[in-house]
């Protein structure tokens, strides 16, 4: 991009303070393994004081509290949350996001019936069906399939080969990533003498506003009713969501975690990577589930719930020290089992 800023400059954009030369420039941001001297990066916890020591880094982000000692070299920026601060610093070098210039590509399919509003861009390849309903400014990538009757708010982004289903509902300023499936069908059978018989999935997905899903996602069209992804919740690739289940507000959900049918999150909750939540529970607002752990039973407001089985945090760890504790006791029962023997020993003496 060629954008070359001082430390002045980021020290301003981020409330901080130079430590070193304010006038030194950076064209770039990386981490402290990686960086060159022209560029900028951050040190937020002191465990990774080595890297810190090694970088090439010209300008790096420290915490205001943190004992370190700068190379000559070097030019720190004290803040109050290098983390927090470096996501700023990297906006300034973020590439321009991409134009779409509003209308059809001529290889794209669109249904007679479907309704486009106002500066709607449709890609190259992409098929929107009958009775497909399409707000303003949104973009369908290219390859996109938008299915019969699906309904799609206003200033959306549907990234290219996103799959949307019959008869879901997308509110507004909802963002979808390559290869994501809205509105597959749950999965169920009935088990026969004859074999397994298809529970037909007749509800839909409903997707509220401000929401993000990642690539190679899959959320399930309800079995009756809907599964509800509400406002605000994140999604990260690679993740299973299935039928009536229902996300509350400003969930997240980690890479390769999967949520069985009919399970309910409360507002806030974190599913950590590769974790699963077992089916027909509920998990309170704000409850946590650790990465690989695996929920099979309902979680309290604040709850959490780590390992496999799943248990609180507390337990998690009590059970896990325990033979730690049994080994340090059996030491100090041999101590005076010995010093007891030697006792004995003199006293017979």
């Amino acid at each position: 991009m060629n954008k070359i800023v001082k430390a002045a400059e980021i020290a301003e954009l981020i409330a901080g303070t130079v430590e070193g030369d304010s006038a030194r420039e950076a064209s770039g941001v990386n981490s402290l393994k990686l960086a060159e001297a022209n560029e900028i990066s951050f040190l937020s916890n002191i465990k990774y004081k080595a890297q810190l020591e090694a970088t090439k880094a010209g300008i790096v982000l420290v915490a205001a509290d943190l004992p370190l000692q700068r190379k000559e070299d070097q030019t720190f920026i004290r803040c109050a949350n290098p983390d927090r601060s470096f996501t700023k610093v990297c906006g300034l070098f973020a590439p321009e996001p991409q134009k779409f210039e509003p209308g059809i590509h001529p290889t794209a399919v669109v249904h007679p019936s479907a309704k486009l509003a106002e500066g709607v861009y449709v890609g190259p390849t992409a098929v929107i069906e009958q009775g497909a309903v399409i707000g303003k400014n949104t973009v369908i990538g290219a390859g996109v399939y938008v299915g019969e009757f699906v309904q799609i708010g206003e200033n959306c982004l549907i990234h290219p080969n996103v799959s949307i289903l019959r008869h879901c509902r997308l509110g507004n300023k909802i963002i979808i990533h390559s290869g994501a499936t809205i509105g597959s069908d749950g999965f169920g059978y009935n088990p026969t003498f004859t074999g397994l018989v298809k529970v037909p999935q007749n509800g839909i997905v409903q997707i509220d506003d401000n929401v993000e899903i990642g690539a190679n996602t899959t959320v399930d069209r309800a079995r009756f009713g809907k599964t509800w992804i509400k406002k605000g919740v994140k999604i990260d690739n690679l993740v299973q969501v299935a039928h009536n289940v229902i996300l509350g507000e400003s969930t997240v959900l980690i890479a390769q975690s999967g949520i069985a049918g009919s399970a309910e999150l409360g507002r806030g909750v974190v599913i950590a990577a590769q974790a699963g939540v077992n089916g027909h529970i509920t998990l309170g607002d704000g409850s946590k589930v650790a990465g690989c752990s695996a929920a099979e039973r309902s979680l309290p407001p604040g709850g959490s719930a780590f390992g496999t089985p799943g248990e609180s945090q507390e337990d998690w760890v009590d059970r896990h020290m325990l033979p730690r504790k049994v080994r340090k006791l059996t030491a100090r029962i041999e101590k005076l089992e010995a010093l007891l023997a030697e006792l004995q020993q003199k006293k017979a003496e």
